[in-house]
């Protein structure tokens, strides 16, 4: 790399400039610098491959897929189709491992990428945290063409494409007419096993009640207090119902809906 003067920089001198901008998160500006960095002697190479791997594992792990997942592919620089071949996951985790090594990468960050790398071995490496991962990139994918949005009056939820957002619908199970405002999908903790069904929990209230004189307890527990002749309220929480409905499609049928109620 050339200054003003047209004179060559110091290969050492660019390094440090590179640790500088990486000790501020400018991983753009770190990359540029990097790759202008001249290849001749094997220690530079080394040292620039350092910089650009924390750099990349930095970059990637800045997206996210889901609350709980980073882009584990790209942290781990692999593509989705090559992931079922443990061998090379293997590899290219050793390399990234080696490159991140704590006792030969000395430059900023190098300990956190060092940990993105693992946390994304965690997951790629074995099947089933696999899959799971895809699903989510799946569901992250689907997220950007179509929308969920639910009716008010029966909290049936439905799923339409983006283009329909903000519109007026007709809701299949009770036929009312609705503004399609989005909500946030069911969560897989909503779901019921099995079955195209989800839970919708309904808020438990305090509500005051009258009771008589002194203190008494009534069956379900509740205390009320009487001073003076004079009438107290006390405070009991409601029932929490939980009811389970079927999702409904665009142009279906209703479902059937089934209620179970409990006392908290």
């Amino acid at each position: 790399m050339a200054t003003e003067n047209g004179s060559k920089q110091d290969p050492q001198t660019l390094i440090r400039s590179c640790a500088s901008f990486l000790a501020c998160r400018d991983f753009n500006t770190c990359r540029q610098l990097a790759h202008c960095i001249p290849r001749s002697d094997p220690n530079i190479i080394v040292q620039v491959d350092q910089i650009l791997t924390i750099v990349h594992v930095l970059s990637a792990a800045q997206r996210r897929v889901s609350d709980a997942n980073l882009d584990w592919y790209s942290i781990l620089r692999l593509r989705r189709e090559d992931s079922a071949n443990r061998d090379l996951v293997r590899q290219q985790f050793k390399n990234l491992m080696r490159l991140l090594n704590p006792n030969n990468n000395k430059f900023p960050f190098a300990d956190d990428a060092l940990m993105r790398v693992r946390e994304g071995w965690f997951v790629i490496s074995d099947p089933v945290r696999r899959a799971s991962f895809d699903r989510e990139i799946d569901e992250d994918k689907k997220k950007g063409t179509s929308f969920w949005t639910m009716c008010p009056y029966c909290w049936y939820l439905h799923e339409y494409e983006r283009k329909y957002e903000d519109c007026t619908f007709r809701c299949g199970n009770c036929q009312k007419t609705f503004h399609g405002v989005e909500v946030k999908p069911p969560t897989k903790d909503m779901m019921v096993e099995g079955k195209e069904q989800y839970y919708c929990y309904q808020v438990s209230l305090p509500c005051r009640y009258p009771v008589d004189e002194n203190i008494i307890r009534d069956s379900n527990g509740g205390i009320g207090l009487q001073s003076n002749g004079k009438k107290r309220m006390r405070m009991k929480t409601m029932a929490r119902r939980v009811r389970m409905k079927g999702f409904i499609e665009e142009n279906s049928d209703a479902d059937t809906d089934v209620e179970q109620e409990g006392v908290l």
